[in-house]
């Protein structure tokens, strides 16, 4: 018995050490297409104009070079803090904004080629033009493949600090 075992014991173990990793498969990008991470940039000012067909405002803006199918873009939104002597902040979008009983809503769609902002209030927006005109917006584009566990990227900061992304490599777009 004790052989049989031991026959066992010596054959699973030259099984197991035969074993290699070298059928990983490597997913490159097509040729001509190029790898974006962690690219930030900032657009803006900007003003918002209306758009008939989608019956809100919005703007339009061409990512060049495109982005990966799995990449992820986060977008910000320069607002001021009152209450730091109208400091610049970064707020996550999409975002609601109440001013007592009206809401104005700052969003956003992308695919791999263009990010349209949106904004859209429950009354004519036109009655507030500081919501439409020279506005700012930073934009993160994160690589796909980031498997971080749970992060809050509503703080602007902890995420530039995250991806080491520093103001002077950003780049401002109009």
């Amino acid at each position: 018995m004790k052989k049989i075992l031991i026959l066992f014991s010596a054959v699973g173990l030259l099984s197991l050490t035969g074993c290699n990793n070298d059928d990983d498969v490597v997913v490159a990008p097509a040729p001509g297409n190029q790898v974006v991470e962690n690219e930030v940039f900032q657009v803006g000012p900007v003003n918002f104009v209306f758009d008939n067909s989608i019956n809100m405002y919005s703007l339009q803006y061409d990512l060049d070079p495109q982005i990966l199918p799995a990449d992820m873009i986060l977008v910000y939104r320069r607002a001021f803090d009152p209450g730091a002597n109208n400091a610049p902040v970064w707020q996550l979008i999409p975002r609601t904004i109440h001013n007592g009983t009206d809401e104005i809503d700052y969003d956003f769609n992308f695919d791999q080629g263009t990010i349209l902002f949106t904004v859209d209030a429950n009354y004519d927006l036109q009655e507030t033009p500081a919501y439409l005109t020279n506005q700012v917006f930073r934009v993160v584009i994160l690589p796909g493949y980031d498997s971080s566990a749970r992060f809050d990227y509503n703080d602007y900061n902890a995420v530039a600090s995250k991806y080491n992304i520093k103001e002077s490599d950003i780049k401002i777009l109009k």
